[in-house]
């Protein structure tokens, strides 16, 4: 006869749900290779015309420099300008101190936006259980961070041509200038756009709901093995053995 004492019992449980997602992880190492690309020996500004330095870039300003207040000159407007160059690792015409400060800013940007896509990228990685990283991973808040940081990046480099004109144009009254942008800020845009495509892969990636996830636990934790289909009960007599036996035959 079957006992249940020769199978043991058995707890089902079920394992947490990694909640992952490769292809937005892969948006964020994108996005952070894009971001030091830039930082890279790439230049952001091309100087064309005048007396300027033709290409100035953020990798430039790494280092602390100066600014020989020394000699100054006046403007055609009467105002004092600094007529020495900006001396980081050498010579920079047409930079002012209010210049050289926005392209400190903006390498602050590039590292913080590093650094918000870098979260992100773990947080698709490793899947995290815990309710409140969970939302922050599947709403895309890091990648939407990041987006953040680029849109303002390209603000400061707008910002920096209109300033670099009005130098120039104060410095050198004789000559003419025109600012235009180079690779490093296409490719701080185009980190921009691919933190876009991580927070959308976040945001369209299939979820379970929590309803459905407890539904399953509680399903599977209810059935407790092989037992809970046996309908014997050892020790008692079936409804079949209870019944006396017919009485001996007689011709």
């Amino acid at each position: 006869m079957y006992t249940p004492s020769y199978f043991p019992r058995q707890r089902w449980t079920v394992p947490k749900e990694q909640d992952r997602n490769f292809v937005a992880a892969f948006f964020h190492m994108a996005t952070i290779a894009l971001t030091c690309t830039s930082l890279a020996q790439l230049g952001w500004f091309r100087l064309r015309g005048g007396l300027c330095v033709p290409h100035l870039a953020v990798y430039q300003f790494f280092s602390y420099g100066y600014f020989d207040t020394t000699s100054m000159q006046n403007d055609i407007s009467g105002n004092e300008v600094v007529s020495n160059p900006y001396y980081p690792n050498g010579s920079l015409q047409c930079v002012t101190p209010e210049i050289a400060n926005l392209m400190r800013i903006i390498i602050l940007l590039c590292f913080l936006a590093m650094i918000s896509s870098l979260i992100g990228f773990f947080l698709d990685i490793v899947g995290p259980t815990r309710k409140t990283l969970k939302v922050i991973r599947r709403n895309g808040i890091p990648s939407t961070i990041t987006v953040l940081w680029v849109v303002a990046i390209v603000g400061l480099c707008y910002y920096i041509t209109l300033l670099l004109e009005v130098a120039v144009r104060e410095m050198h009254p004789g000559y003419r200038v025109h600012v235009s942008y180079e690779y490093g800020c296409y490719t701080i845009t185009a980190a921009g756009v691919v933190a876009v495509f991580a927070t959308a892969c976040n945001l369209f990636q299939q979820q379970s709901t929590s309803t459905e996830d407890n539904q399953r636990r509680r399903l599977i934790d209810d059935w407790d093995g092989v037992e809970t289909f046996s309908v014997g009960i050892q020790g008692s007599d079936t409804p079949l053995e209870s019944i006396p036996p017919p009485p001996p035959y007689t011709p």
